[in-house]
């Protein structure tokens, strides 16, 4: 396995089981590599595995799961899932994810985005890392479920303000997951939910720090739509031995495959 270094970026990709709505990793796209490999790296990853049980069958352009596909020009799947810049709502979609319009890479609009379609059931997230100043733990997220809000919990949103702190509550009687983390106003409104992908890490570090937060990060009313409506950022401590995303499931199948393990020590180097 070669070992990444450098100034990295991985996303991976989960597959949502539209039977039980649970999410399964299934793919790692990392970027960066040059200039001792192709700039963009794919493989699946274990968690593929549950999900060929539950339905998943291997993506367009990635036949063998057992492979590492490499290019220097990014994937169709993934450029596929990027708004052409010249859209007239190009510069409007980036600024919704708080992103700078003339300084866009292709990943971190991925990662901000979550790239999905309607045609399909897959998302897109960051790889977590400590982060260089502020709390150790940042990441960023779109709010989920904002469509099955009730009208005046959807019109809250939009009064919502930068860096305004929303708080975590635990939405145990929620019929759709029993996981389910909402977030909700002081005033006690919710005003959307934790994507399901950051559930365990959550709730990991709601057990162990003291301080977990949830502020907003921008706001976007219509015309942007409903799952670009809140933008958020989840900040905590880095707890000993907690490793992001780092279970066995998020391992990559081929051996052959850039070696991230040293991202999920918080000691290493490479999360400077």
């Amino acid at each position: 396995m070669r070992t990444a270094t450098g100034q990295v970026q991985a996303l991976f990709i989960a597959w949502q089981d539209q039977s039980t709505k649970h999410y399964h990793p299934v793919g790692r796209l990392v970027s960066g590599l040059r200039p001792r490999l192709p700039e963009y790296e794919f493989c699946y990853l274990q968690g593929v595995r549950d999900a060929q049980k539950a339905g998943f069958a291997p993506l367009l352009s990635f036949a063998d799961i057992a492979r590492v596909y490499r290019s220097d020009e990014l994937f169709p799947l993934f450029q596929n899932r990027l708004m052409p810049p010249g859209r007239a709502e190009y510069r409007a979609f980036l600024t919704n994810l708080a992103m700078d319009p003339d300084h866009a890479d292709p990943v971190t609009i991925l990662m901000r985005s979550g790239g999905g379609r309607v045609t399909d059931s897959l998302e897109m997230f960051e790889v977590p890392r400590v982060a260089e100043e502020g709390s150790p733990y940042q990441t960023r997220f779109l709010a989920h479920g904002i469509r099955y809000l009730n009208p005046e919990s959807q019109q809250r949103v939009l009064s919502l303000k930068m860096d305004e702190r929303l708080l975590i509550m635990h939405d145990c009687q929620n019929d759709a997951d029993r996981s389910a983390l909402a977030l909700r106003t002081e005033d006690r409104v919710i005003v959307g939910y934790l994507p399901r992908y950051l559930l365990g890490d959550a709730f990991q570090l709601l057990n162990v720090c003291e301080i977990v937060e949830v502020f907003v990060a921008r706001v976007n009313p219509s015309p942007a739509p409903l799952q670009q409506r809140l933008l958020c950022r989840l900040e905590s401590c880095w707890p000993e031995n907690f490793r992001p995303f780092c279970g066995d499931h998020y391992r990559p199948m081929p051996s052959d495959a850039t070696d991230l393990s040293s991202w999920c020590d918080p000691s290493a180097d490479s999360h400077a």
